[in-house]
């Protein structure tokens, strides 16, 4: 979703902001909001908060007046748990009328009949003589909530986006294509397969949702097994279906305080490397980088690097 030229107008006259992008994350219980700033030319991550759901928008203005942050250019991700993501075939129609050819199918492989946001991507790389795309849709009355929340505390949206996408700017850009596994809070693992900052695959792997309560020794009675065959078969078709090269190295940021031994465990099954998500920019001594932090950091950095479904 972006906005109107009209609104994109009024903003321009607006005094800017002191500080460079504010990430959002929409999730079921809360949200999750990352503030950046530049500072000496480079980008810091000086504020992380979170709110509750309940009220949101009130809690927000009062947040973006608390710490003066009117006219911030935001971008709003949204939580996996809030959206499907479909992928179907391409409509043999024009690319400004995708959006309108895809509306019946949505609903009906949803089955709602109610307006939907309907938006799109394609992936960098598909199966041979298959044209496919990803599918996002939300019902349009709660993407409106959300826009005038956001409107309304004074802040610059920019876009709302999904979790597969701003995660994607949280890896290190690199010609050789890594996989992330992503969670936030009780929600599904998001598998992700990047390469230079996109998104080339990406599947939810159902069955994690309590991973965090599970001791250390349960993690060690094929758990960890299982989430290493789910990674396993992800990576066999990439390289088989996609025809990319091998893959080498995995990025982790888990609901679990045993992120390490999932690590260690996985690495006995699958001979790559693997290692635990740290974000290489500098941040303020009180944030402790959290990985419930990470998809709305990656929204706020999305509006560096420039990446979003609209």
């Amino acid at each position: 979703m972006r906005i109107g030229w009209r609104e994109y107008i009024k903003r321009r006259f607006k005094r800017a902001s002191k500080y460079h992008s504010v990430g959002i994350e929409f999730g079921i219980e809360e949200l999750q909001i990352s503030t950046l700033q530049l500072i000496e030319g480079k980008l810091n991550w000086v504020k992380q908060s979170k709110i509750h759901i309940t009220d949101w928008a009130n809690q927000l203005k009062h947040y973006v007046d608390k710490h003066e942050l009117h006219n911030t250019p935001c971008r709003v991700t949204l939580s996996i748990a809030k959206y499907p993501l479909l992928q179907l075939d391409k409509p043999a129609v024009e690319e400004s009328e995708i959006n309108q050819a895809l509306q019946w199918v949505v609903k009906e492989q949803l089955g709602q009949d109610i307006e939907l946001a309907i938006d799109h991507f394609e992936l960098p790389a598909s199966p041979a003589n298959a044209k496919k795309l990803y599918v996002v849709s939300l019902p349009k009355d709660e993407v409106k909530v959300i826009r005038n929340g956001i409107l309304a505390a004074e802040l610059n949206l920019e876009a709302i986006t999904i979790e597969e996408l701003s995660a994607c700017q949280l890896l290190p850009k690199s010609e050789e294509a890594s996989v992330f596994l992503h969670q936030d809070l009780g929600d599904q693992i998001n598998l992700s397969i990047v390469k230079n900052g996109l998104l080339y695959f990406s599947r939810r792997l159902k069955g994690y949702e309590n991973l965090s309560s599970f001791s250390e020794q349960e993690l060690q009675l094929g758990i960890a097994d299982n989430l290493a065959l789910e990674i396993q078969r992800s990576l066999d078709y990439f390289e088989s279906q996609l025809r990319q090269a091998p893959i080498k190295r995995a990025y982790v940021a888990l609901d679990s305080p045993f992120q390490q031994t999932i690590v260690n465990l996985i690495k006995r099954e699958i001979l790559i490397d693997m290692v635990l998500l740290s974000p290489s920019l500098a941040k303020a001594d009180s944030i402790s980088a959290k990985t419930t932090h990470f998809a709305s950091l990656g929204a706020a950095l999305g509006l560096s690097k420039g990446s979003n479904i609209s």
